[in-house]
């Protein structure tokens, strides 16, 4: 969607993306952060100007309260596609491993695809941005691991269904302020509603291992990894609990069955021997509880 004031855009969403429930883009044609995905986005949505503003293909208003009204009611729409996002690297770059499940099939027949996006924050714009320059600039595409055009999502059946895919990407650690970056990802039908089938925001893990900051800091709430995702078995499952926290890491099959149990705590290497679709959960004593879903496609030493 897009609107002239970004200053209102801005107090209309975030509230949304504090709370977890909208995962922000924000999109320029030309000037500073131009860009060959944004380019590729307007065409994805044939946008030749600046569009009425729209959600879910509905015209929504221009207003901030409006806004919040559209958002509301898709939010009440149940999703059926779930995910699991892991970005593994440092501040020049790494690698994206995302599993996308499908709990049933999907409504249209069009290609489903995924994108994802490390966006830049709180970004003052300067003289070359025009009427933009002093404003805090939110939201800002940066790198796309997943291409400029996403990535087709073959749903078959049956369901649930998972799929994994992958992708390597490459920051200017000079240019984009490590502590100012986020990753939208989201699901979406190709052509025809274009609709968002979900979406995820997420900081973006600043180690090599995906831990949130060093594995010895204080936090104030539990952080769980597990990595590489999907796997070929070997797997590297990391938390970072509060300061006096305690908690279990448990690993269930899809059938519930634990295959594998530790205290939290650091890194830990395991191996899981059979193919399938895991569950990586932690545990802590006060009661938070933190999973992961794991794809192993392929087990270590077959």
């Amino acid at each position: 969607m897009c609107y002239n004031s970004w200053s209102a855009v801005k107090n209309a969403l975030n509230p949304f993306v504090e709370s977890g429930d909208l995962a922000p883009l924000y999109l320029f044609h030309d000037g500073p952060a131009a860009n060959s995905f944004n380019s590729e986005r307007f065409n994805f949505y044939v946008v030749t100007g600046t569009p009425v503003v729209k959600i879910d293909g509905l015209s929504s208003g221009t207003s901030p309260s409006s806004y919040s009204a559209a958002i509301n009611n898709r939010l009440a729409v149940p999703s059926y596609i779930d995910f699991d996002i892991n970005y593994v690297g440092n501040s020049s770059g790494g690698t994206a491993y995302i599993s996308i499940t499908a709990e049933q099939e999907p409504a249209e027949t069009c290609p489903i695809k995924v994108w994802s996006v490390i966006l830049e924050d709180h970004e003052t714009a300067n003289s070359g941005w025009g009427g933009y320059s002093g404003q805090e600039m939110m939201w800002i595409p940066v790198a796309y691991p997943l291409g400029v055009q996403g990535r087709i999502l073959d749903f078959t059946g049956p369901y649930p269904q998972t799929i994994s895919v992958a992708g390597d990407y490459v920051l200017n650690p000079g240019a984009h302020p490590f502590d100012n970056l986020n990753v939208a990802t989201f699901v979406q039908y190709s052509s025809g509603t274009r609709e968002v089938l979900n979406s995820n925001f997420m900081d973006l893990p600043d180690t090599a291992t995906g831990v949130y900051g060093d594995e010895t800091a204080s936090s104030p709430t539990a952080v769980l990894t597990a990595v590489p995702n999907p796997c070929n078995g070997n797997l590297s499952i990391s938390c970072l609990l509060p300061d006096g926290e305690t908690g279990t890491v448990r690993v269930f099959d899809i059938t519930g069955r634990v295959v594998e149990s530790f205290p939290a705590g650091g890194t830990v290497n395991t191996l899981i021997e059979e193919s399938g679709i895991y569950f990586v959960q932690l545990a802590t004593g006060s009661g938070e509880i933190i999973k992961r879903r794991l794809t192993v496609i392929r087990c270590s030493g077959n």
